[in-house]
This record gives structure tokens, C-alpha cells and sequence, in this order.
């Protein structure tokens, strides 16, 4: 046996070992890499294109139903719909800054001169709400507007009618009395009724207060606006010409209403608890 042909010994170097295994390392790295040139130098398939088309338009058609609905608000209105909300929009703001304005006005006034203020403008309104409400006195210029029925043809309507005439025309207090008898306070929850309905001459019950003829009105307002709202054709003038009665308006520069209303006392309602500022 010759040196050559004799097994490797144990006692070889580890060099000696590894001379004889195949190197795969090189030529595993070598087919990946002409593997990636190929993938990155192949033309794209009439498919990939046709995708990569479809996917742009489809993406432009988006865009622009996202911008159309948007749009869509307004853009869809006519012209007299846009005008009739640019009208609304002006008018809502000018009456929010006029809201403003007179908000601004009360905290200067309140601010400005302290607790004296405030208490004014309380007693200010707390005089209004007297007067509205008949629980105070009311003095200035009306009309004194008289009703003579010497018929007994004058119902309860022909009253009430001349009530709302007088506060279509702007009368701010109301009484309704008898010229020498009792009169009675006017406030929003007054009612009139026929005394009796077998005795024409009974009277009016106003309140549950019969009032006789000749009625007596008396009203605080503008007095020739007062006047004239009474004396217009098919009004209450003509009426009581109509049924034989007469109507004489006198027109004041001053007067007083000195009836007064009683303040009721609620049975059910109680203030509400005041709301926390924090």
C-alpha cells in the first residue's frame, strides 16, 4: 500500500478535513443574485397593467364623489333658495348683534355704577310689571271713551270688541267703570259677560263686577291713535249707533287709573331653586 492510497489519519490537522468538502456557499449566492436581475429587469404582463389602470381610474372616481358630495350642500340649490338663506343668515345676525348690543348696554350700566344700578333696574322693571299687572297705579295721557245705552241693546261683545280695538292701538293701561260707581281694573285674565240674559238693562258683569250704563273706559296710550281706532267705518262707533247707543270719546293729556288689581297668591307654583354660577 502506498502513502497514497492509505487512510487519513486521526492525528490529521482539522485543515486536512475540510480540504475535502465542496464549497456550495459561492454558487448558492451567484443563483440568487442573477434570480433578483432577472425578477427586476422582466417586462410587466398586460394584465399588471390593465390592474395598475383600473386601480388609478378607480381611485380619480373616488376622489372626485368625495369632493362632489361636499359640494353637493349648496352647489344643488337654486338661486332663490340660496338668496332666501343668505336673507336668513343676515337676518338672524343682525338680530343676535342687536341682542348684543343691548345685553352690553345692561352690564355697562350695571358694572359701571355698581349695586345702585342694579337695584334701579330692578325697581324699574318691578314698576312695569305693577302697572302691566294692575297691582299699581298708571298715570299719562289716554282717552276717556264713554258708552250711554239708554236702549239696554249694548252686550258684553260690543264691550269686548272695543277692548281689543283699544289694545291694537297700542293702550298700554285699562279701566272700565261706571261714571259714578265702581270700575274695574283691565289685565290680561279679565273676562265679560252678560249680567242677565232676561233683563237686557241688567247690565255687564266685568270680572264678576256688574257694571250699568252709561260704561265708562279709560285707557292710557296715544291719544289720537287711541281716538281714531274707535271711530274707523263698520267700528265700535258705528256699532253703537247701530243699536241705538252713543259713544263720546274725550281725548286726555293726563289721567290716572287708581283701581287696582289684587296680587294673587298662588296655590300650586313655587319659585324654583336658584341654579349654582360654578
Amino acid at each position: 500500500m502506498t502513502a497514497a492510497d492509505s487512510p487519513p489519519s486521526n492525528d490529521g490537522h482539522p485543515d486536512d478535513v475540510r480540504a475535502d468538502v465542496p464549497e456550495q456557499e459561492p454558487v448558492d449566492r451567484d443563483l440568487g443574485r442573477r434570480r433578483l436581475r432577472a425578477a427586476l429587469n422582466s417586462r410587466p404582463t398586460r394584465g399588471q397593467l390593465v390592474a395598475a389602470v383600473l386601480c388609478a381610474l378607480l381611485g380619480f372616481a373616488v376622489a372626485v364623489q368625495v369632493r362632489a358630495n361636499q359640494d353637493a350642500g349648496l352647489s344643488g340649490l337654486r338661486q332663490t333658495d340660496l338668496v332666501r338663506i343668505l336673507d336668513d343668515v343676515t337676518e338672524r345676525s343682525a338680530r343676535l348683534q342687536a341682542e348684543a348690543r343691548e345685553l352690553e348696554g345692561t352690564r355697562d350700566k350695571v358694572s359701571g355704577s355698581g349695586t345702585r344700578a342694579a337695584l334701579d333696574e330692578a325697581h324699574q322693571r318691578s314698576r312695569t310689571l305693577g302697572i302691566l299687572a294692575g297691582t299699581l297705579p298708571a298715570t299719562g295721557p289716554g282717552i276717556e271713551f264713554t258708552i250711554s245705552d239708554p236702549a239696554g241693546k249694548v252686550t258684553s261683545d260690543v264691550l269686548l270688541d272695543a277692548l281689543q280695538e283699544l289694545r291694537d292701538a297700542g293702550g298700554e293701561a285699562y279701566e272700565i267703570g261706571q261714571i259714578d260707581g265702581a270700575a274695574v281694573r283691565v289685565v290680561a285674565s279679565t273676562y265679560l259677560s252678560d249680567a242677565s240674559g232676561s233683563d237686557p238693562r241688567a247690565g255687564i258683569a266685568v270680572d264678576g263686577r256688574v257694571l250699568t250704563s252709561p260704561y265708562r273706559f279709560r285707557v292710557i296710550g296715544e291719544p289720537r291713535t287711541l281716538a281714531a281706532a274707535l271711530d274707523i267705518p263698520g267700528g265700535v262707533l258705528d256699532v253703537l249707533r247701530q243699536r241705538e247707543a252713543q259713544g263720546i270719546v274725550t281725548q286726555r293729556s293726563e289721567l290716572t287709573i287708581s283701581s287696582l288689581r289684587p296680587v294673587p297668591e298662588p296655590e300650586y307654583a313655587r319659585p324654583a331653586p336658584q341654579k349654582s354660577s360654578n
